[in-house]
């Protein structure tokens, strides 16, 4: 983003801020993660515009069965890479895609694709690929699977 828009954006979003909580006597748990997220620049500086027309055209990709174009769309937005572009699919639809974690690559054995998962949008398609044939092999809804693989220690952890 160029230097200026986001010093606007830093400007705007203080003052949005300031006004969503000045009359508050305590924060919400959304107002805490903003100002949070404001402080760490963890947020997207992506426009309501952008963000509308660009998850559009990433739904209708999908829609056509074309996981890569969605991803890659999906990364045009600020601050997205292919794991937070995995999230919004997976919250979109979480009976036809799934979020793609560094825990349940290992959990898979998937240890080759760790070096370049967050690059590279057809280990994605592979990945969901896999995830979808294991979850149908157990008996499982793909979020449930997902998760178990999440919460699952690994070798690591043990």
């Amino acid at each position: 983003m160029i230097r200026e828009k986001r010093l606007e954006w830093d400007k705007e979003e203080f003052e949005e801020l300031h006004n969503l909580i000045k009359l508050n006597d305590s924060l919400s748990h959304y107002e805490f993660l903003r100002i949070r997220n404001f402080k760490l620049e963890l947020s997207s500086r992506a426009n309501e515009k952008d963000i509308q027309k660009i998850t559009k055209s990433a739904f209708e990709s999908v829609e056509k069965d074309n996981i890569i174009e969605a991803i890659k769309k999906l990364k045009e937005l600020d601050g997205v890479g292919i794991a937070i572009a995995s999230t919004i699919l997976a919250i979109k639809d979480p009976d036809k895609y799934c979020i793609i974690d560094r825990k349940v690559l290992t959990n898979l054995g998937k240890k080759e694709w760790l070096k370049s998962y967050l690059s590279n949008p057809k280990i994605y398609k592979e990945y969901l690929a896999l995830m979808v044939d294991n979850a149908k092999k157990e008996g499982k809804k793909l979020r449930d699977y997902e998760r178990e693989l999440y919460e699952k220690k690994t070798n690591k952890e043990l």
